[in-house]
């Protein structure tokens, strides 16, 4: 009883040690290509009052507003940019060093959203092949007590610097894929769906390439006589975009449907959802959802986990569109 007593302690310690000397900073370093050069990028960021089209706060918080304080009209050090709502709080982006045209680093101050203060710092290198990497680098030291937080922290981050990367590539770069449109929806029930649908997992292999040849597995077995008589979807019952795993249905909406191979079935939800329409690449789906999640987690309402999540393609890449105009629209059960 003493040896596994003594063990229990030693363990315990072990754990704190752990705790006290690992969980005590955050490291985020996110990279995009920029086909633009420093100037466009220095142009940009010396706007202020355009900063809020590319931080990310304002999507958690549609009643959110900006106001900017120049310290000085010739530097932009010592600058403010601060952001404020009812549901994000205020968040004040203070200009500490700026190495015109390559370099900019800002601290992020809140009165709650984050646990402690951000340093982000923007920089731009030059490959030998002379293109440009726009690198965004967030790190955070934490106290003793928030270390309990370090997890969702760095979470967060993850998603807030890949949000302002993204958007800073799209003001400069507005033709390019990084361009994203985000408009939240009303909460409430969704119509029932008749729709022929089939199983996915996705652990090993691209989402893209997954998704595409379900679709035409689906449009195959219907057969040419029966047409899609609504946009396609994809119901999630699980995603965990961390270690690459998803499974749920894909499905493809008929009416009337010919003799074919498919089995037809009616999908019903039950309860409320809170939505998303989402204008932009498949490649930001993700950040989407995010947006929604932490839009959701803000004005108070919790994820119903237990039902399935849902993408409705409302254009997709067989309407042959470009690939900034796909319009997909997302849905969170609620409760």
């Amino acid at each position: 009883m003493i040896i596994g007593f003594i063990i229990a302690i030693a363990l315990l310690l072990i754990l704190i040690g752990y705790w006290l000397f690992t969980q005590h900073h955050c490291h985020v370093h996110h990279t995009t290509l920029l086909h633009s050069g420093p100037e466009q990028l220095f142009a940009e960021v010396s706007q202020l009052e355009q900063w809020a089209a590319w931080l990310p706060w304002q999507w958690y918080d549609d009643s959110s507003s900006c106001s900017v304080h120049y310290h000085s009209l010739n530097y932009l050090e010592q600058s403010l940019i601060q952001l404020k709502g009812p549901h994000i709080g205020l968040i004040s982006c203070h200009i500490e060093a700026c190495q015109a045209p390559n370099s900019l680093v800002f601290s992020i101050a809140s009165d709650g959203y984050y646990p402690c203060p951000i340093q982000i710092k923007f920089e731009l290198t030059t490959q030998p092949n002379g293109s440009h990497v726009l690198h965004a680098i967030a790190q955070a030291e934490l106290g003793f007590w928030q270390r309990l937080q370090q997890h969702e922290l760095l979470h967060q981050l993850m998603h807030d610097t890949r949000l302002m990367l993204v958007g800073l590539k799209a003001q400069i770069e507005q033709d390019s894929v990084a361009s994203m449109r985000f408009e939240h929806l009303e909460i409430g029930p969704l119509a029932n769906i008749d729709a022929v649908t089939r199983p996915f997992i996705v652990s090993d292999q691209p989402m893209s390439q997954k998704m595409e040849q379900g679709f035409r597995d689906l449009i195959t077995t219907l057969g040419p006589e029966n047409q899609p008589a609504g946009p396609s979807f994809a119901l999630y019952d699980a995603a965990d975009p961390k270690h690459h795993y998803f499974t749920g249905k894909l499905g493809i909406t008929i009416q009337g449907l010919s003799p074919c191979e498919a089995e037809p079935e009616r999908l019903t939800f039950k309860g409320r959802y809170i939505g998303l329409r989402y204008q932009g690449s498949y490649h930001h789906l993700g950040l989407a959802w995010h947006i929604l999640k932490r839009y959701s987690e803000l004005h108070g309402y919790r994820h119903a986990r237990q039902r399935s999540s849902l993408e409705l393609y409302t254009t997709s890449p067989r309407d042959k569109v470009d690939e900034t105009q796909l319009t997909t629209l997302l849905y969170l059960p609620i409760h």
